[in-house]
């Protein structure tokens, strides 16, 4: 008799085929009622998809019919999942003023997402990639959310482009092979990473991922999108350690400073409360903030080296890569701290001491 049961079709309620079975069998619907102990109502509703099939009522349709449970719960659920998805895309069509607010084609172009051709079908990419049922859940998550990062001065931030940034990180750190934070670890290798100022990306990123990951902290460097503006953040996730660095550092002393500002963060082991740069902050946070700018600049150039430097006044090309040879530091990070402290304008020849990165996707 299953030979002669009618091709399942996933959209149509389990009643048409219910109905197209007694129909083969010859049976009506008050027969099977009384064959089933259910009410003819009952039988009528189930035919007519407006009650579901339950456990119970297969079990009795299989004896009743010959039929296993099983094809009958698979119709059901079948057809459930079909109206939930109708149900769900036309919530999507409202979502699509929030997708447009996403830089899509750039987050395609880096990877995170697969290209689409509607906003229906972006905003549903949107929010597999940010794994919530809505823009109110990423909202909650995101919007909401406290970070600490380090951003361009006057940068237009704006909370999707970061958000959007701050996910793929998560999902790529979510594939790290890390273990176990050690604190004491991470602090010697963060003196073994200071020696790898002197090397390319292509070499110096993949030591800091290992480095890291052996004292139990992941290190991502994500591509940035437009508007972002965000050089680094430092922030706990899935009870680690994580230090994400964008792709907008494109001279070696903004690069380097960054890392060891947000590795001093990861020191700090503030696991709750995260400072957000630029916006209203109490003496707690700023002073975390100076700490950790004031170690990321010891790390680089210790304070009685650079005091000695500067006193002499020495800031021709050869006296800086003199003395940074002297404290096996690159030249283009003691340039970078002369530039900001305004030990000589960007205008001179020696600017071009800091080594300009040129990043690839693969990095």
């Amino acid at each position: 008799m299953n030979k002669s049961l009618p091709i399942e079709d996933f959209a149509s309620p389990p009643g048409d085929t219910l109905s197209d079975t007694l129909e083969a069998l010859g049976m009506i619907q008050t027969e099977l009622a009384e064959r089933t102990g259910l009410s003819a109502k009952t039988v009528n509703r189930i035919i007519n998809g407006i009650d579901p099939i339950t456990h119970e009522t297969a079990l009795a349709l299989e004896n009743v019919l010959n039929i296993p449970a099983n094809f009958w719960l698979r119709l059901e659920s079948n057809y459930r999942e079909h109206l939930a998805r109708v149900e769900a895309s036309k919530k999507i069509a409202r979502f699509e003023d929030w997708a447009r607010r996403f830089p899509y084609p750039r987050m395609v172009e880096h990877g995170f997402l697969r290209a689409a051709k509607t906003a229906q079908e972006k905003a549903q990419a949107l929010l597999s990639f940010f794994g919530v049922a809505s823009p109110e859940q990423w909202h909650g998550i995101y919007e909401e959310m406290e970070l600490s990062f380090r951003r361009t001065e006057g940068s237009g931030d704006t909370i999707p482009a970061i958000s959007a940034w701050l996910r793929q990180g998560e999902i790529l750190s979510q594939s790290a092979q890390v273990g176990e934070f050690n604190e004491q670890r991470f602090a010697h290798n963060l003196r073994e990473i200071r020696k790898l100022t002197c090397f390319d990306p292509g070499e110096f990123i993949p030591r800091i991922k290992a480095l890291c990951a052996e004292a139990g902290v992941v290190y991502e460097l994500v591509p940035e999108l437009p508007g972002l503006g965000v050089y680094g953040v430092m922030r706990w996730f899935h009870k680690r350690p994580l230090i994400q660095q964008s792709l907008l550092l494109k001279t070696n002393d903004i690069f380097w400073f960054t890392f060891f500002h947000e590795a001093k963060h990861v020191l700090q082991m503030r696991k709750k409360k995260i400072f957000v740069e630029g916006s209203e902050s109490d003496a707690e946070d700023v002073a975390h903030e100076e700490d950790a700018n004031r170690f990321a600049q010891e790390m680089l150039i210790p304070s009685k080296d650079w005091k000695a430097f500067v006193t002499a006044a020495h800031f021709q090309t050869e006296s800086i890569r003199r003395f940074s040879k002297s404290i096996q530091i690159h030249p283009g990070i003691t340039t970078g701290r002369l530039l900001r402290e305004k030990h000589m304008p960007y205008t001179q020849p020696q600017a071009n001491l800091r080594a300009k990165f040129q990043w690839v996707k693969s990095v």
